[in-house]
């Protein structure tokens, strides 16, 4: 069996590939009820507080869908934990670029930190959030403040999406979207480490990318951990960020919580 190859394929095949929930276990609407459900208890909530250990979160939703409002459904393990959470909010397409998007993230990532004055930090996003966490931390600021980055389902060449739907919304060609993929960029040396991590039931696309960024952190020195995640799919890999026995989030409250890096 030949492996995909998006340079080739079809439209229609590059866009079933991008399209997470055509591997889902559940209806899409499913996920997006329960994020809804699980963080409205803590819509207006602080969830900060100084000096604690502190997990932001960047959402996903194709840089043109969900909220901040959608995405604190860990707020619940977080406060449990004692462990700060803050929700990365930004302008969705087509009222902003990818790169105005990015651009606002750097902004509110290293507002937050300099707020926080936290004693660990973790960065982490799925999907086109995980696009935006990696490219913060490549950030030269940004980067050395980080203990560690969980990166999940991250797209990180953005060129096969060019040809899907996907792009009606961001305006992307070949040479806009090489400017703003982290995985055809220069990696910053100070990220510390990473996790890279990706469903089991996804495309080979998905898990591509999740490979091949790892690789492309690793050879510059970032300590990375990547793992096919079994009986996980897109959308729920990421409530495994703060629970204890799963590959996510043990990595995560390892970082948060411990002294030395992970090994």
């Amino acid at each position: 069996m030949t492996s995909f190859d998006w340079r080739t394929a079809t439209p229609e095949e590059v866009d079933r590939q991008y399209s997470p929930s055509q591997f889902a276990l559940r209806p899409l609407n499913d996920y997006l009820g329960e994020y809804r459900t699980r963080s409205a208890p803590f819509d207006e909530v602080n969830l900060v507080t100084s000096g604690q250990p502190l997990l932001i979160f960047i959402h996903g939703g194709y840089w043109q869908a969900l909220s901040a409002a959608d995405s604190r459904f860990n707020a619940a393990d977080a406060q449990r934990l004692g462990i700060s959470f803050h929700a990365v909010e930004y302008t969705l397409a087509p009222h902003a670029s990818v790169e105005q998007i990015i651009h606002e993230c750097l902004i509110e990532v290293a507002r937050t930190i300099e707020m926080a004055q936290p004693s660990r930090v973790v960065l982490a996003g799925t999907s086109a959030g995980a696009h935006l966490a990696a490219m913060c931390a490549r950030d030269a600021v940004i980067a050395p403040q980080l203990h560690g980055v969980a990166l999940l389902s991250g797209v990180y060449d953005l060129r096969p999406l060019v040809v899907t739907p996907t792009n009606d919304a961001l305006h992307l060609n070949e040479n806009s979207a090489i400017r703003v993929s982290p995985l055809l960029l220069n990696s910053s040396a100070h990220l510390r480490n990473a996790l890279l991590a990706v469903g089991q039931h996804e495309s080979s696309e998905f898990i591509r990318q999740n490979s091949e960024y790892a690789e492309h952190l690793a050879a510059v020195g970032t300590q990375v951990h990547s793992e096919v995640v079994r009986d996980r799919d897109h959308f729920d890999l990421p409530y495994d960020l703060l629970t204890a026995g799963t590959t996510v989030g043990d990595w995560v409250l390892n970082i948060l919580t411990e002294d030395s890096h992970v090994a």
